[in-house]
């Protein structure tokens, strides 16, 4: 392929994507724009001064440019309205320095990832009667309309037939195909719609706690499971909405319950022989809390200390191509999940300003020790948060 053609071919796959790409040179001059980001800024050749105008009213994204060309440090903000003109566009931004074949920094690349379809309908449906809108809640609520009654038939059904085995099987499978479908409709709706947080000073250790509670986890664990917490008392706090947390630490911990309990469940079908009975596994979920080594720099410049939290488990694991959709959207490995758990639970946790993350192997072991205990692969989750600042 010639030169010329695989220009065209780069200049082909950056206008296919949805995330602005803007590049600017030291003195801010535009070198480079894609499509999408020449449709998220609303004009058709971006010059200049256009730009200049851009960097003015968003002093954020100009303190961000600023800091990538004197560092050589990639950054990213979370979710912020982008002011342009007369409107607001909300984006997440990330700024990366453009390099050269020798290494030196020749600009900077801005990523900009419009976020406002999320919270309303398409550009073209705008301007149309308010009618022709279509609202992510509005649907929601036409589709539990119907199933509530749907619900409704089928608990009067069972109750209108008491002894009929098969009408009681076919109303437990048609409440439960309803509960499925509002869980999923409810979740969705979480993922899908604007986050509105509540910030506040929050002890990392009290959100934890409250999480095992709400799980049935403490102060008592579940029978035969060991709950551990290697906890970090001189943690400070860190600022953020309690109930959101709590609600991303119940999905992880859950989670690490049900794998335990998939590898017990399992356990208990192998029978054996009363000589020859299987060693029974380890059954423990850790928690453990501790300061996050390495620093970061946010959109300002300045250093941010983050604690860390790790939720291990010692579930069989995940095969590796699964563990690759982890957090994808309606993925899922249990009959009744919905997939979208962990993907709310890191939008969750991206608005605090931190990551969340899974690794395979958690508190399994790897061999048979001298009780005889068997090996688990388990998974760990980690989340980190950036510390409170006064």
């Amino acid at each position: 392929m010639a030169i010329q053609e695989g220009d065209e071919l780069w200049r082909e796959i950056v206008d296919s994507l949805t995330v602005g790409i803007v590049a600017v040179s030291p003195e801010r001059q535009v070198i480079a724009i894609n499509s999408a980001a020449e449709t998220l800024l609303g004009v058709s050749r971006l010059r200049r001064t256009r730009f200049d105008s851009v960097f003015r009213r968003n002093q954020w994204l100009a303190a961000m440019v600023d800091r990538c060309l004197t560092s050589g440090q990639s950054l990213h903000y979370p979710e912020t309205p982008l002011v342009l003109g007369q409107r607001e566009a909300l984006v997440t931004a990330a700024v990366s320095p453009l390099t050269t074949q020798t290494g030196e920094t020749s600009g900077v690349v801005i990523l900009l990832q419009d976020l406002s379809y999320q919270q309303t309908a398409e550009p073209g449906l705008r301007a149309e009667p308010e009618a022709l809108k279509l609202s992510s809640v509005g649907l929601a609520h036409e589709l539990k309309n119907p199933l509530t009654g749907i619900k409704g038939a089928a608990e009067l059904i069972a109750a209108m037939l008491p002894t009929d085995p098969r009408a009681q099987q076919y109303c437990r499978l048609i409440l439960d195909g309803v509960q499925r479908i509002t869980s999923l409709l409810e979740e969705a709706l979480a993922v899908s719609g604007p986050l509105r947080l509540r910030t506040e000073p929050v002890n990392i250790h009290q959100v934890l706690h409250q999480a095992l509670r709400m799980a049935g986890a403490y102060p008592v664990p579940p029978q035969g499971i060991a709950i551990e917490q290697l906890f970090d008392p001189s943690l400070p706090e860190v600022m953020g909405d309690p109930v959101a947390l709590e609600r991303v630490f119940l999905n992880l911990i859950r989670n690490g319950l049900e794998a335990i309990a998939a590898v017990s469940d399992a356990s208990a079908k192998d029978t054996g022989s009363a000589v020859e009975r299987p060693a029974r596994p380890l059954r423990k979920l850790i928690l453990k809390t501790g300061l996050e080594p390495q620093l970061r720099m946010n959109a300002q410049g300045r250093r941010v200390q983050f604690l860390r939290v790790e939720i291990s488990d010692s579930g069989k694991g995940m095969a590796p191509e699964q563990f690759q959709q982890l957090f994808t959207p309606f993925f899922t490995t249990k009959p009744s999940g919905t997939g979208l758990g962990l993907v709310l639970s890191r939008r969750i946790v991206e608005q605090h300003g931190g990551r969340l993350w899974a690794q395979l192997g958690g508190t399994g072991l790897r061999a048979p020790n001298a009780r005889g205990e068997q090996p688990a692969a388990g998974m760990t989750f980690c989340v980190t948060l950036p510390i409170r600042s006064d």
